[in-house]
């Protein structure tokens, strides 16, 4: 779905639910700028790897998917990858030798024993991505939040008084 549909929030809760120690979110949109900075924002934040220098645009892209595939939570439990915008993933196939991110990544988590969730405010190319790929991928189209919802995000639902509750 579109801007403000709550993804973002809603993958920061399934982190929470399923714990920082075996869960990780990473927005792809901020840190998507170049394999070698996405690889370094992924590994140097991560609870399950020391960070990963980069060595180059297809290199780099590479071993974040040996990342993803390879690494696991304690007690060598599956990792939970949150990605937030995966589709701007794309931006790599402007470097030499990754013209198909998207289909290798979506080929190579599709492999993994580790678990994903992918968000993307773009519906459409998503599924088209998704089309003839595994049927392990599961498309969850999520309407907007509602007032109440968002209220009760922000811990101002009921019995839950707040001094900036008139802001919201």
């Amino acid at each position: 779905g579109g801007c403000g549909m709550g993804r973002s929030t809603l993958l920061q809760q399934i982190r929470e639910r399923v714990g920082r120690s075996a869960s990780q979110y990473i927005d792809v949109e901020r840190t998507a700028t170049t394999p070698e900075r996405f690889l370094k924002a992924l590994s140097s934040a991560s609870p399950f790897a020391p960070a990963v220098e980069p060595l180059g645009a297809r290199a780099s892209f590479d071993a974040a998917m040996a990342f993803f595939t390879s690494a696991s939570a304690a007690g060598g439990a599956p990792a939970t990858f949150l990605l937030d915008e995966f589709l701007e993933l794309r931006t790599f196939e402007s470097f030499p030798g990754l013209r198909r991110v998207l289909h290798d990544f979506i080929d190579g988590i599709a492999a993994s024993g580790n678990r994903f969730v992918l968000t993307s405010r773009y519906a459409v190319r998503t599924l088209r991505l998704l089309r003839e790929r595994s049927a392990r991928f599961e498309v969850i189209h999520l309407p907007a939040l509602t007032a109440e919802d968002t209220l009760d995000i922000l811990a101002l639902g009921e019995g839950r008084p707040s001094a900036d509750a008139e802001y919201t």
